[in-house]
């Protein structure tokens, strides 16, 4: 029982997430939801920095609470596949990563180019982006594959191409007045997934 308690970590990311912006931008003068990244939020400098980076990082935790969770469900589903170990593993990998960008925050605006602002953005292009595309995939192609949970790899898929469009979205128009927007859809189709995933597998 408890461990099917674990998976309400996963119905709890995306409100969390959420949270994090608008306590963030409501705390923030002049702060925008349409242009501004999430991110900005825990540059140096930023006001409320200590309050968001503990939101931030309990956001993180999630992850890595949610991922074991999944792994032990597929250890014990009886379809202890390769597949579904990995798709576990990456949600675990997304938790980290995202504890990475704590760590290395984003460069405050019109400031010089740091060291951690450039590690910032390869944890968050080279890291989060692709861990949430196969993280996603694999548990897709895991639950299609053993027959759990009809009609969820299909779902899984759709949101795969959603990541992948939106992340591709998301780089072109990193510069413009729209990415902090653009950056919220595409977190939150990987998150919503995330919460589907949970309350499936709490229901089970």
């Amino acid at each position: 029982m408890n461990g099917r308690i674990l998976h309400i970590s996963g119905m709890l990311i995306p409100a969390v997430y959420v949270l994090l912006y608008l306590l963030g931008g409501a705390l923030r003068s002049g702060y925008s939801h349409i242009s501004h990244s999430v991110s900005e939020l825990l540059a140096p400098g930023a006001p409320n920095k200590p309050l968001l980076m503990t939101i931030q990082t309990i956001y993180a935790c999630l992850h890595v609470v949610f991922g074991i969770a999944v792994l032990g469900f597929v250890q014990g589903s009886g379809h202890n596949q390769l597949l579904g170990r990995l798709g576990a593993w990456l949600i675990i990998g997304l938790g980290i990563v995202t504890i990475g960008t704590v760590i290395f925050p984003q460069d405050a605006e019109g400031t010089t180019e740091t060291i951690a602002g450039q590690v910032h953005k390869v944890l968050v292009f080279g890291g989060l982006i692709p861990l949430s595309i196969l993280s996603t995939l694999l548990t897709g192609l895991w639950l299609r594959r053993t027959g759990l949970f009809p009609g969820f790899g299909l779902y899984s898929f759709i949101t795969v191409g959603a990541i992948a469009v939106m992340g591709a979205v998301g780089g072109a128009m990193v510069e413009t007045r729209y990415a902090g927007l653009v950056e919220r859809i595409a977190a939150l189709i990987t998150q919503q997934w995330l919460f589907v995933l949970g309350l499936v597998l709490l229901v089970y």
